[in-house]
């Protein structure tokens, strides 16, 4: 009986969902800024060519096979050599003949903490849908109170350049379909991918969802508790105001996605924002698309975390989409 109850909540709320077909605006007021100079794209490419891929089977299901994987690569912000890890699965849907077609998951704020739950419940329908995919594990503790805004700038750059070199390095192997490379954000992973696609022109077919345009705003009106607990430890450290904290983020933080946004073509997006979302806030999400050129989306009457109610039915839609993107070439359709 309570299956059945929550089958008709979920269908409830779901007819309510509005679907927004890409070049209709419904945000009155903002301009598309102009394409991010080529100054700014470079410094969030990879200079140096990373080291060999090493993979390692951890197990597997009818349709996927989970690896974890490392590469190394040198940083010229750091001035060193490090190590990048994540998980690639692998699709065992269906035989690619000139490859499967690969995803770049970008964990939530949580990541590790969360298990990366989100991450690898979509990298496993990516794998059902006939695509292979992959997200790079992250730092427990991102908004760490002993990190300012240039802090936070050098980890944006990192990530970028890592998954970059991650798509060249997987894009090397003959599973894997060059052509056909996309990726898939959801919260901080959407508003990172945003930075991610407007410095990487492989990108073909990108999911959004519930991301935001201006990352300094998200964070002066978001309701996250690690937001929240980010913001008053740097306050009392430091004895700044929030003011002055928003000022700092203003100037030293060069990978805002409102920098960024307007050199992304909107027919490579598909968006995802919840109406109640109070972390990061729904007017951001609307303020992002429409710097993205008004790309398709959907609406839903939902909040930020209720989103997860819609987590089937979000991978469906969206992959489905991202197979349309690619349909060069015969994939299997989502389940």
């Amino acid at each position: 009986m309570n299956r059945r109850y929550a089958l008709v909540a979920f269908l409830a709320v779901f007819s309510g969902c509005r679907h927004i077909p890409d070049g209709h605006r419904v945000e009155p007021g903002l301009v598309r800024p102009a394409a991010p100079t080529q100054e700014q794209v470079r410094v969030l490419r990879p200079i140096y060519p990373s080291g060999p891929l090493a993979l390692e089977t951890l197990d597997s299901a009818s349709s996927w096979e989970r690896n974890r994987f490392n590469f190394q690569v040198y940083c010229d912000l750091d001035g060193d050599y490090r190590v990048v890890r994540g998980e690639y699965y692998r699709t065992l849907r269906g035989a690619g003949e000139a490859g499967f077609p690969l995803i770049a998951i970008a964990p939530i704020l949580g990541g590790e903490g969360e298990g990366y739950l989100a991450s690898r419940f979509i990298a496993r329908e990516c794998c059902r849908s006939g695509f292979s995919a992959f997200f790079l594990y992250q730092e427990r503790t991102i908004l760490s109170g002993q990190r300012d805004a240039l802090g936070l700038e050098s980890r944006m750059r990192h990530e970028v350049r890592d998954n970059i070199s991650a798509l060249t390095a997987f894009s090397a192997l003959d599973e894997v379909d060059a052509g056909r490379l996309g990726s898939f954000g959801v919260s901080l992973g959407a508003i990172r991918n945003v930075v991610l696609i407007a410095a990487e022109p492989r990108l073909k077919a990108n999911v959004l969802c519930l991301g935001g345009l201006d990352l300094v705003a998200i964070l002066r009106t978001s309701r996250e508790t690690m937001v929240l607990r980010y913001l008053s430890s740097r306050m009392e450290r430091e004895s700044l105001s929030s003011r002055e904290v928003e000022l700092e983020f203003r100037k030293y933080f060069a990978s805002n996605p409102a920098n960024l946004a307007g050199g992304i073509s909107p027919r490579k997006v598909l968006m995802f924002l919840s109406v109640y979302d109070e972390v990061v806030p729904y007017n951001e999400g609307l303020a992002l698309r429409q710097m993205l050129g008004a790309p398709e989306a959907y609406l839903m009457p939902l909040g930020h975390y209720t989103a997860l109610l819609g987590a089937p039915w979000i991978t469906y839609r969206a992959l489905g989409w991202v197979s349309g993107r690619f349909a060069g070439k015969q994939l299997s359709a989502p389940r």
